[in-house]
């Protein structure tokens, strides 16, 4: 009778604590203080000048009269300039904090971009207007999510995904300003200027304290609290891999609609629209879900609909149905991005910089890698075939989030000695 009253005690125990947990995690709401609003329009300037330097490069080939394999090699200089950035915040930012690195990078960005829009410039120096633009604004996005993450605590995971929605806004309003830019005297370096001009703003709204954001110090060095865990190095690889399905339907998307239901080159590059739309709506709907959902549980079940719409879009004849599956596809994708890097920053038990910095460096080396392989694939065999990438580097991620899970005690047991444990 003993032995059962215990057992009876310890599952009555075991309910409190599971209904607690459950009450808790349906009521986290991020805090949206200054300098949270702060973080949020830092990564929306910088989304902004992504999605109008892609959308851009064509435009930039014609004028400077070069190949598509020079042209090309701007989105290199991005990917290069990125990974070196990345790698090095965290060691910045224990050196000068988040708050004065997010400042230095800010102005670092406006001359990347200044010297990339200089009219008549040389390949050379678009290419270095590149580099740069990417070397400091990847350090951004790295202090952004570092700062979330130790600033908002449980409701992390929410404040992330609420951030990357106003990321993903911005890439459906920037292609949009470019072509009205393009169509009117300002050209399409208006789109890149406009960025400019946020950072501008957003600096004066920043002020004087910059400690809120990170103070020098705050960082625990490898010396200090040893290497990132090895979960959260599965964690990378499977955000990794949806990166790399992501940024083959970007940038192959349009080619993918040309040959398989017959969309003029314009058409197709309106309706790849359809990707983005469907990501920030996912993510505009999915912060107030990520409140009632378990991360881990609802990165799965975004995982599935992206494969299953992705198929549909796959299989589809007709551009209506295929444009649909697109925006439906975008949709089941659009939470993987922050839900992944929440779990990455969850893992790391305290080592919030270096695995922000690393899952950055991952991500930037994803969109050069993937896309690049979908790319020699579909000199082989049509793009359609060629595809089949994507649903496979979706299943790949989704297979490490099944085998590999990051349970929301992971940042207390994988804290180190003297590393104070990151809340998520």
């Amino acid at each position: 009778m003993n032995c059962s009253g215990q057992v009876e005690n310890s599952l009555e125990l075991a309910l409190v604590s599971h209904a607690e947990t459950e009450h808790q995690h349906l009521h986290l709401r991020p805090l949206h203080d200054k300098a949270t609003l702060i973080a949020f329009a830092s990564l929306a300037a910088w989304s902004w000048f992504v999605y109008s330097f892609g959308a851009s490069l064509g435009i930039l080939r014609e004028e400077q009269g070069t190949s598509p394999m020079i042209g090309g090699l701007h989105g290199t200089a991005l990917a290069v300039g990125g990974i070196l950035g990345a790698l090095a915040t965290p060691r910045l930012n224990q050196q000068f904090g988040r708050g004065l690195v997010m400042r230095i990078s800010t102005a670092g960005v406006v001359v990347g971009i200044l010297i990339f829009t200089i009219p008549g410039v040389t390949v050379v120096g678009t290419l270095v207007g590149a580099f740069i633009a990417c070397f400091f604004g990847n350090p951004i996005v790295v202090c952004v999510n570092s700062f979330i993450v130790t600033h908002q605590g449980p409701a992390s995971a929410p404040a992330l995904t609420e951030s990357t929605a106003l990321a993903a806004l911005m890439g459906v309003l920037a292609p949009v300003f470019l072509g009205i830019s393009i169509a009117s005297v300002l050209g399409w370096r208006a789109g890149s200027w406009a960025a400019v001009i946020a950072f501008v703003f957003i600096e004066i709204w920043r002020g004087r304290n910059l400690a809120v954001f990170g103070a020098p110090g705050e960082v625990r060095t490898r010396k200090e609290s040893g290497a990132l865990p090895r979960l959260t190095y599965w964690a990378l690889t499977a955000n990794m891999c949806y990166i790399g399905a992501e940024f083959c339907m970007s940038l192959w998307g349009v080619d993918l609609l040309r040959e398989q239901v017959g969309l003029s080159a314009a058409g197709a590059a309106a309706g790849l629209g359809a990707l983005t739309a469907g990501i920030f709506v996912g993510r505009a709907f999915g912060a107030g879900i990520t409140r009632a959902v378990p991360a881990e549980r609802l990165l799965k079940l975004s995982a599935v609909i992206g494969i299953v719409a992705f198929m549909i879009m796959w299989l589809a004849t007709s551009a209506p149905v295929m444009l649909a599956a697109f925006f439906v596809t975008g949709v089941g994708v659009s939470l993987q991005w922050p839900l992944g890097m929440a779990r990455i920053l969850r893992s790391a038990g305290g080592r919030t910089d270096r695995a922000a910095g690393a899952a950055l460096a991952f991500g930037t080396a994803a969109i050069g890698g993937a896309p690049f392989v979908l790319g020699a694939m579909a000199e082989r065999m049509p793009i359609h075939q060629a595809f089949l990438i994507v649903p496979v580097l979706l299943a790949a991620s989704l297979g490490i989030v099944i085998f590999r899970p990051v349970p929301e005690a992971a940042a207390e047991s994988a804290t180190p000695a003297q590393a104070p444990a990151v809340s998520s």
